[in-house]
Parts: C-alpha cells; structure tokens; sequence
C-alpha cells in the first residue's frame, strides 16, 4: 500500500512583495532540521517539493539522504486538486509532497474527514496516510505529528 506523507513547510519569515523567495525563520529551520529524523523513519522514496524558496529550504533540511526531489511548481499557490494531479504522476510506494496551507491541511482534511485533528496544520506539520493508489483512494491517516 502506497504511503503519502504531507508536510508544510516550516516557519517562514514575515511576508515581502516576492512571496516566492521567502526563506525560512531561525525557528523554521530548526523545525525542519528535527523534522529529518521522522522522515527517516518514514522512509520516502521521493519528495515532491513547491518551488519557493521556503519549501525547498525545508526539504533541504528535511531530508533524511538518498530521496529523489522533485520540484513542481504547480505544488505553489496550488488547490487541492492540484495537488491530486500532481500526487497522481507519482510511481514510487512512499512519497513526502512538500508544500502549503491551505492546500495541504485542506487535502489532509478530505483525506481524514472525520478526524479534527487534521484541522489546524501547523508549520513543518506532517500527516502520514496509506492510500490504495495515488489517485488517493482509500485513504488512512496512520500518523500527525
């Protein structure tokens, strides 16, 4: 069963016109740097990574070593069925999709309806589900950290 693995990009700094270059905070690389060791334990084949500066910076942190990064810039400013297109050009059995609210907390939520938890994604927030297929079908939380 393939797992999917959400993860918002961590703590960015203050808004500026160019919305795309923000990197991260101080907090937010820390974030992502404790963030490494769960994704080595999840154990991702591959990442699939917005192309702002803050989600490819929390990846880079992120990354436990040896993940295929994909970086899509339909991942940016996306929808969630954006997201579903993108998820469903995966191949892989294990994906982390890198991203932002309110896409991704808003897939987490179709995913899990029933379950508040995935309500309220924090930065560097990750949600784990099995799916049936990466058309999302059968979707089960196993993990919100």
């Amino acid at each position: 069963m393939p797992r999917l693995i959400l993860l918002r990009h961590a703590k960015a700094e203050p808004h500026r016109t160019d919305d795309h270059s923000r990197v991260l905070a101080p907090r937010g690389r820390a974030d992502a740097e404790a963030v490494k060791a769960l994704m080595a334990s999840l154990s991702p084949e591959q990442a699939v990574v917005s192309t702002s500066a803050r989600t490819r910076e929390t990846w880079a942190l992120a990354d436990p070593g040896g993940v295929l990064a994909v970086f899509d810039e339909r991942v940016y400013e996306a929808s969630v069925d954006d997201l579903r297109e993108v998820l469903g050009e995966v191949i892989v059995g294990s994906a982390v999709l890198v991203g932002h609210n309110p896409s991704i907390e808003q897939l987490a939520w179709e995913l899990e309806p029933n379950d508040d938890t995935t309500r309220g994604m924090r930065t560097c927030g990750v949600a784990v589900f099995e799916v049936a297929d990466w058309t999302l079908g059968g979707a089960r939380m196993t993990a919100w950290h």
